[in-house]
């Protein structure tokens, strides 16, 4: 991932007859077109031994990353330069971290509530305790009890982007707190019942928003899996 809790690392060793500064370029291929997104140039490194970089997923505007198909190249300041490997960034992580379901037709999104209300988000049943991820390095915006609906719950407004994410009915509060800054990946919390599903499967209710609106979660969260 571009913004996981694990950045891309970058293993490189080389022959000279000195030290030399390296520079590490990062290119997105689209369209058959290679772009640069990030140049990183180190201090004198020493022949014949192993070096290790990372990379944080950022441009070199400091903006993340967008998806896609990517290539290292590293070789002297001036060139020139060689292949390090190839690998692909993805938008978003699955927020459940171990063996999940559905609740059906109830859990989906827009299904009817006995209230008259119909509900807001898309479920995920996973066994109570299971791990919650952030989706997306983001910003924490919320962390509240709500005793009637929500239970536990967080939401996160990711980074580059519009949109929030809702996580209910986390067993105990989220270990972060409210402005924070988090990576994707980060641990939000775990899979419970508290609010209006004490009674119900264990399950996440899960909730997207875009600038307010409303989105249906599940075609989203299936193209994280």
């Amino acid at each position: 991932m571009p913004f996981s809790v694990d950045p891309i690392r970058v293993h490189l060793r080389f022959r000279a007859d000195r030290s030399l500064r390296v520079a590490i370029r990062i290119y997105r291929i689209s369209s058959g077109r290679a772009r640069i997104v990030r140049r990183i140039v180190t201090g004198r490194l020493a022949p014949g031994r192993w070096h290790h970089r990372v990379w944080d997923g950022r441009t070199q505007r400091g903006r993340l990353a967008p998806a896609g198909r990517y290539r290292a190249l590293a070789g002297p300041v001036k060139g020139p330069f060689r292949g390090l490997g190839w690998f692909r960034l993805h938008s978003h992580l699955f927020p459940v971290g171990g063996p999940h379901g559905t609740r059906g037709y109830i859990g989906e999104f827009g299904a009817p509530r006995v209230d008259g209300r119909t509900h807001e988000g898309f479920d995920i049943t996973a066994v109570c305790g299971t791990p919650l991820f952030a989706v997306r390095a983001g910003t924490i915006l919320k962390k509240a009890y709500d005793p009637e609906l929500y239970g536990n719950y967080v939401v996160l407004e990711g980074e580059g982007e519009r949109r929030t994410y809702k996580y209910s009915h986390l067993l105990r509060p989220a270990p972060v707190r409210e402005g924070q800054r988090v990576r994707a990946g980060r641990r939000l919390g775990s899979i419970g019942q508290t609010g209006n599903a004490a009674g119900t499967p264990c399950h996440l209710h899960f909730e997207i928003r875009s600038r307010g609106r409303l989105l249906d979660p599940e075609p989203l969260i299936n193209s994280w899996m």
